[in-house]
């Protein structure tokens, strides 16, 4: 019985062991395959105008590393372990750990190695077509940024033009409303030169006029004057005459009585008709002796009706009469 198991064990630690050597040269032709990263390209332009922008070697892209699957676990048979002998012991094997899951291996960064003259000749190739394809699209972006340049420069060529020509438009109709203008203006001065001569004119005669009208004027306003205040005079002496005809007439008829001292004065309004007869006497200020006040008043009345004949003409100014009185007048 143990005779027999014993190679079953065996061939199973050697399937075990197989499985396992597979695994690892599956997984190192697995992360080595394919390993070379691409060289980067140097690429460098001259240009005599303006600088091209050189587009950037493409990164090298890194092959991505698969992680192979982990290996199924592989299933251990069952042993019998045969009874034990008591003269030899025989202990069963400990079954082998399951196999961790190996981490995510690191790219490792291999040594560069000296490329063969094939590579190089494929490389300078590769390198010389990724040059003259840089070189063509710089000369192309070039060319296209001159056209851009070149349209630039027309369109504003172009519009300077325009603006010139409407410029020189707009000059030429401001100078000729200019023109217009000064000689509307000199028209107009012209005019209205004429038109101050013209009134300077009439207003010259027209002051004139009124310089002879103004000396006619106050010569008859003098003469008016000086007729007036003659005038004037004649009938204030004349109507001072008619009063002093009056009082006389009232002096004549006053009888002084004794004991009047001094030159009391004594006044009177009298109101008198066209008659020269009195309508009314009123004494309006007393001489402080009324005997004398009396006698007055007693003479105005005897003298009247007054003759007042040659001053009819003034019997407005001779109906209301203020008179004054004294004793030794």
């Amino acid at each position: 019985m143990a005779t027999a198991s014993r190679p079953d064990y065996l061939l199973s630690g050697l399937l075990a062991a197989a499985v396992h050597v597979g695994l690892f040269l599956f997984l190192v032709v697995g992360f080595t395959w394919n390993r070379k990263p691409p060289e980067p390209v140097d690429v460098t332009l001259w240009r005599d105008t303006a600088p091209v922008a050189v587009r950037p070697a493409p990164t090298p892209v890194l092959p991505r590393v698969v992680e192979p699957p982990a290996p199924p676990p592989v299933e251990t048979p069952p042993v019998t372990l045969p009874p034990p002998v008591p003269s030899k012991v025989v202990s069963a094997p400990e079954p082998k750990p399951k196999p961790k899951p190996k981490p995510k291996p690191e790219p490792k960064v291999e040594p560069k190695r000296e490329p063969k003259p094939a590579d190089i000749s494929l490389e300078q190739k590769q390198r010389e077509r990724e040059q003259q394809k840089l070189r063509r699209e710089a000369l192309v972006e070039e060319a296209r940024k001159l056209a851009e340049q070149r349209q630039i420069e027309r369109v504003k060529r172009e519009d300077a033009m325009r603006q010139a020509a409407e410029q020189k438009r707009i000059d030429d109709e401001r100078k000729r409303q200019d023109d217009a203008r000064r000689l509307e203006e000199t028209k107009r001065r012209t005019e209205e030169e004429r038109q101050v001569r013209e009134v300077a004119a009439v207003r010259a005669r027209a002051d004139a006029e009124a310089v002879t009208a103004k000396a006619r004027a106050d010569a008859e306003v003098s003469r008016a004057a000086q007729a007036a205040a003659k005038a004037a005079a004649e009938e204030k002496a004349k109507l001072a005459a008619a009063i002093k005809r009056i009082r006389d007439a009232v002096h004549d008829k006053v009888v002084i009585p004794p004991g009047v001292n001094g030159n009391p004065q004594a006044e009177f309004d009298v109101r008198l008709l066209e008659s020269g007869a009195i309508a009314t006497v009123q004494l309006t200020k007393t001489s402080g002796a009324t005997a004398y006040d009396a006698a007055v008043e007693r003479a105005i009345n005897a003298a009247a009706p007054f003759n007042i004949a040659d001053y009819r003409d003034l019997m407005s100014k001779l109906r209301d009469l203020h008179l004054v009185f004294r004793p030794r007048d």
